[in-house]
């Protein structure tokens, strides 16, 4: 029997696309710092950081430092013990071969 691979399998980089996100944060409702930065730690693209301004609480929220590298994963929202935090889709954008390809150390 010969065995054959089927195309399928292999992905053609070229019409790869992800998921682009919009982040809401309501810092009213958020008890970020030292007590919670669930949102921050679980984000796989690392798009949020933790604010130097407190809230109206004494609390310091996460901000954007990345939204265009969201990916609408929801981890921030589902951690979020005080639903503070929302994702939403609102698109999609091609991923570049340049994105996935390893980088190459200065090589001689």
């Amino acid at each position: 029997m010969k065995h054959e691979v089927s195309s399928a399998r292999y992905w053609n980089i070229q019409e790869c696309t992800i998921p682009v996100g919009r982040v809401t944060i309501i810092t009213s409702f958020c008890k970020g710092g030292e007590d919670c930065d669930e949102c921050i730690k679980f984000c796989p693209e690392k798009v949020l950081e933790l604010s130097t301004i407190r809230n109206e609480r004494g609390f310091f929220p996460p901000v954007l430092v990345d939204e265009e590298q969201c990916t609408v994963c929801g981890r921030c929202q589902l951690y979020c013990s005080e639903n503070a935090i929302f994702v939403e889709k609102i698109g999609e954008r091609v991923v570049t071969p340049d994105e996935i390809a390893p980088r190459e150390e200065n090589s001689q």
